[in-house]
């Protein structure tokens, strides 16, 4: 897939009604897993691990789509410019 393409289809991912539902169940699950974190006392060191990594790479993939645009729009900038000084 071209980076055009990539980025068509990364925008009208980030603006469907799937996405904006997916986001919404994974902040719901951030929220009880740090509630879980604040409310249970006897967790292991471990658990504790766990959910606070569950935590960062589930907020890390709601970030994605952006993460990816921003990267994509950079790439297809770079590439216009090389074509306009014929690179």
């Amino acid at each position: 897939m071209n980076n055009k393409d990539a980025h068509k289809a990364l925008t009208t991912l980030a603006k469907s009604d799937g996405w904006e539902y997916m986001k919404q169940i994974m902040n719901d699950e951030i929220l009880t897993s740090a509630f879980q974190l604040a409310e249970s006392p006897d967790m292991t060191e471990k658990e504790i691990d766990f959910r606070r990594g569950a935590i960062w790479a589930a907020r890390q993939l709601l970030s994605m789509p952006d993460k990816l645009l921003l990267k994509l729009e950079n790439e297809l900038i770079l590439d216009e410019a090389k074509k306009q000084h014929g690179v």
